[in-house]
């Protein structure tokens, strides 16, 4: 009798834990629109905004049986070094660097459960990727985030409201050098705060995080000995909570129930340089008495700190000292990772290279994964090592296999499962198919022919490697990365030794990494004169810091600083990050974007760029919002190349003007060009719109950019005629004038590789247009 009632409780509890679950899954899934709140719709945002307390509530007692912890970025090649810790109920982010959005979404880790992040340090290398993030979780319908970390966080999120916009999230930031100790109803977290002498007033947080130990199987004869009714009080016992009879008689849950198991403890550790190093000796007492506890295990230390600080000999040396054999280790920004994660960049990249060798260069980092490790990050299975009770005599064994297994190196979605605790898992660790790529092309009927034929009419055509300028795409998209199109940025060689960009969205710099490799971006890093900003949203400058920071980083440090072209309502942003987080004034001197409106830059300034002028003009999208002009001292077919860039804008005269007789044209295209509206709405321009500013100001060549991340490959194209001298941007494209003669060619191959894609645009088209018919026959005449 005592058995079925207990499953009967059982199948009730873990019944309404899967419908509260389920519920709050669909529900935090689907924002509210605009359209229900203007329709007076009401009682759905409501039921919304109560759901994830109602479902804390209810799973606030339950001890999660899944922890994984799950590193999202390595650190390698200009990705962020990032770890999700997820159960069945919360999620946690531990550091957030440029590029964890990217990651989370391409490896389809899912952020709409956020609840608290910790960050080690206040430093762009590990909150660079805020801005991004915050706005991609509050539009996935997270309403509250903690976000803990070291002083001045709230400052910094104050800076930013001009360029990130936070409406539904509310992100309540926690000094943790002040409340050093968060808890929930699934772990414990202490701060621990370490200083520099050099720095003290710039303090370092590193994390021991502590899971609440699973209660252990309840003892039925006992609860009848107790004298425990079968109902809900069960349930409450079980899950290690004491209980209160009628009678009045407390029964403990420890009295009823067998032993727990041992609570896990997990490190975080972010020592940045050699000052902070005493304050972490200073703290050994603390970890040794951690590592032995008999109330908890160490099973797992994550390490932020940089490869200078983990290959010291007294960071070593207090590892071993304070901890046992038995607990693992996790190195990011180890010089063993060696692969960023952004596996669906290379896919892309290897099957657009079947179409033009020069025009899509493979990626330095693929290159450099084939000659370095050609089997540990190119499709290849790994086993899952497992963390099983060990002995004495098999310490040394297995110690020595764990040791092997992380001096492997890490990349993205390698997991460490804490419960059940089965220790670390490679088998979904983020890799590279090369071969798989190209096959799924060839496979597609037609496809081999065609790109047989387009070698044959594009024979000879290539520009010489040497050819300038040089235009580099490194991000083609809008509003947040996707997996195969990063936010605005474009890198343009404007002489032999001479770089500049054009915007700089998140992840420019590691953009540049893994297209060109370790070596070459920091040559370019050097070479590099100029960035211009063409307005204030997030998406066309949140890299900017990084690219200051990195160039500041380089010996000996270049020459001259950077000349910022950017709206003059950048310098706050700037002079704050600069008074409260680090020193980048002597980086940059900034020119403000409305100087240049009468009075074009000129002179020294540009000269060394090889280019002869640069001038700006207002455009139609947000308050102080430009176009560009530049005017280069090369020639092409007797004249001065002049390449004009549109940022973002809806059709705007002044452009034109701007860039008539324009060489290249490099021009927003949003929207399709059935979402007219849409695009008016949002003050961007559809793809027939860009092409025909091209033709009023008589540019010679257009290039479209900036696509609505719904076209994730290839956008729907007008006719092949319109098409005859436009071309697309393609991430990690890059090209000549030269080039841009014979762009066209590649259309027929293009559209036939990703036919089905194109398909499913098309279908998509065809919906919507469905869907309005029936609304113009169903509003009131």
């Amino acid at each position: 009798m005592w058995l079925s009632v207990l499953k009967f409780q059982r199948q009730r509890l873990h019944g309404a834990i899967r419908t509260v679950t389920g519920r709050s899954f669909r529900m935090s899934s689907t924002p509210v629109t605009a359209a229900a709140k203007d329709t007076g719709q009401q009682m759905q945002p409501a039921k919304y905004e109560r759901q994830p307390n109602v479902l804390r509530k209810k799973l606030s007692s339950v001890v999660p049986g899944s922890v994984n912890l799950q590193v999202l970025g390595a650190g390698a090649n200009g990705a962020p070094s990032a770890v999700y810790l997820f159960t069945d109920q919360s999620r946690y982010l531990f550091n957030c660097g440029e590029g964890t959005q990217r990651l989370a979404h391409e490896h389809k880790t899912r952020l709409s459960r956020l609840e608290q992040i910790f960050v080690t340090r206040n430093t762009w290398t590990t909150v660079g990727g805020l801005p991004g993030l915050a706005l991609t979780i509050q539009d996935a319908g997270v309403r509250n985030v903690g976000l803990h970390g070291p002083p001045h966080l709230d400052t910094m999120l104050q800076s930013m409201r001009r360029f990130v916009v936070l409406k539904n999230l509310q992100m309540q930031t926690i000094d943790s050098t002040v409340c050093g100790q968060f808890e929930d109803s699934i772990l414990s977290v202490e701060s621990v705060v370490l200083r520099s002498e050099e720095q003290p007033e710039k303090p370092v947080i590193s994390y021991i995080c502590k899971l609440k130990p699973r209660p252990g199987a309840l003892n039925l004869v006992k609860c009848v000995e107790q004298g425990v009714p079968p109902g809900p009080l069960l349930g409450q016992l079980k899950n290690g909570q004491d209980v209160t009879l009628p009678c009045g008689k407390v029964v403990h849950s420890s009295d009823v129930t067998e032993a727990g198991e041992t609570a896990l403890s997990f490190v975080f550790i972010d020592v940045p340089s050699l000052d902070y190093l005493a304050s972490l000796e200073a703290q050994s007492q603390h970890y040794k008495q951690l590592a032995a506890s008999e109330l908890t295990e160490v099973a797992l230390v994550v390490h932020f700190s940089p490869p200078a600080l983990t290959n010291h000999v007294e960071y070593g040396k207090f590892m071993d000292v304070n901890f046992s054999q038995c607990t693992q280790h996790i190195y990011l920004n180890s010089t063993r990772n060696r692969f960023s994660g952004y596996a669906a960049a290379h896919r892309i990249q290897y099957q657009l290279h079947q179409l033009a060798p020069q025009v899509f260069p493979l990626l330095a980092e693929s290159v450099e994964l084939q000659q370095s490790c050609p089997s540990s990050n190119l499709s290849h299975s790994l086993k899952k090592t497992k963390l099983e009770e060990i002995t004495e005599a098999d310490t040394k064994s297995e110690s020595k296999d764990a040791a092997q297994e992380t001096d492997q190196g890490v990349v993205s979605m390698t997991s460490f499962h804490l419960r059940p605790k089965k220790g670390l898992d490679r088998t979904l660790e983020s890799k590279l198919t090369p071969e798989e790529y190209v096959k799924e092309i060839h496979a597609v009927p037609g496809v081999s022919e065609l790109l047989a034929q387009l070698e044959t009419e594009t024979k000879g055509c290539q520009a010489t490697d040497d050819s300038c300028p040089r235009i580099i795409f490194l991000g083609t998209g809008s509003c947040i990365p996707n997996k195969t199109r990063n936010v605005s940025s474009i890198l343009i060689q404007t002489a032999a030794e001479a770089f500049m960009l054009l915007d700089c969205g998140e992840g420019t710099h590691g953009q540049i990494v893994r297209l060109y490799g370790r070596e070459r971006a920091r040559q370019i890093m050097r070479q590099l004169q100029a960035v211009y900003v063409s307005h204030l949203h997030a998406d066309h400058h949140i890299g900017l810091i990084a690219l200051l920071t990195e160039r500041q980083q380089l010996q000996p440090e270049p020459e001259q600083p950077l000349l910022l072209l950017a709206p003059r309502q950048i310098e706050p942003w700037l002079q704050f990050y600069n008074r409260q987080i680090e020193s980048i004034a002597d980086a940059y001197t900034l020119v403000a974007n409305g100087e240049l409106l009468e009075h074009p830059l000129t002179g020294e300034d540009v000269e060394r760029l090889g280019i002869a002028s640069m001038a700006t003009c207002l455009v139609r999208h947000c308050p102080n919002a430009f176009g560009l002009s530049l005017t280069l001292r090369a020639q092409h077919e007797g004249a001065p190349i002049k390449i004009t860039y549109s940022g973002d804008t809806m059709p705007s005269d002044d452009l034109v003007e701007l860039g008539r007789h324009s060489t290249v044209l490099i021009h927003e295209a949003t929207m399709e060009d059935d979402l007219v509206e849409e695009a008016r709405l949002k003050t961007h321009s559809t793809i027939s719109q860009a092409i025909q500013q091209g033709r009023h100001m008589q540019a010679r060549h257009t290039i479209l950019t900036h696509f609505s991340q719904r076209y994730a490959k290839c956008p729907r194209l007008p006719s092949a005629e319109d098409m005859q001298h436009v071309a697309i941007a393609f991430d990690n494209m890059q090209v000549t004038v030269e080039d841009l003669r014979h762009y066209h060619k590649f259309y027929p191959s293009l559209l036939a590789m990703y036919a089905e894609y194109t398909e499913e645009l098309e279908q998509r088209a065809v919906k919507r247009e469905l869907k309005q018919e029936r609304k113009r026959k169903l509003a009131p005449t």
